[in-house]
């Protein structure tokens, strides 16, 4: 029986083409035979948040994908506003989301991450 991936991940990498002068994705056959796929290494930045303290990270030009990774949770807000660690419900649409791994960018300058405790993070940026 074939594991099905989450859409949500493969449309993340499948569309993500070329990643700022790097190869494309390269698709191959796993031991099994089924096609799959591998991301390059993109443009990758990393950061440290201090805990509880909102950090600005600013997009690179011409990115469509940021691909996320922590040592700890993060709370993540595309676009200006802070990220914010929620202490109550929030129903507006507009809160941070906690540890997201991929998410469209395109036609975004910048965005804001907090975290609870202090972290390292990475950001790959692909086109």
């Amino acid at each position: 029986m074939k594991k099905l991936i989450p859409l949500t991940i493969v449309a993340c990498f499948v569309f993500a083409g070329h990643a700022f002068g790097l190869e494309s994705f390269k698709f191959y056959r796993n031991y099994s035979g089924d096609q799959t796929f591998a991301v390059p290494q993109g443009y990758v930045n990393s950061y440290l948040l201090t805990a509880n303290t909102a950090k600005t990270i600013y997009i690179p030009s011409g990115a469509r994908y940021a691909v996320f990774a922590a040592t700890a949770d993060i709370w993540v807000r595309i676009g200006t506003g802070a990220a914010a660690i929620p202490t109550g419900d929030s129903a507006s649409g507009t809160a941070a989301e906690l540890n997201p791994v991929c998410r469209w960018i395109e036609g975004e300058t910048q965005m804001s991450i907090i975290s609870p405790a202090g972290a390292k993070i990475s950001i790959g940026y692909y086109q």
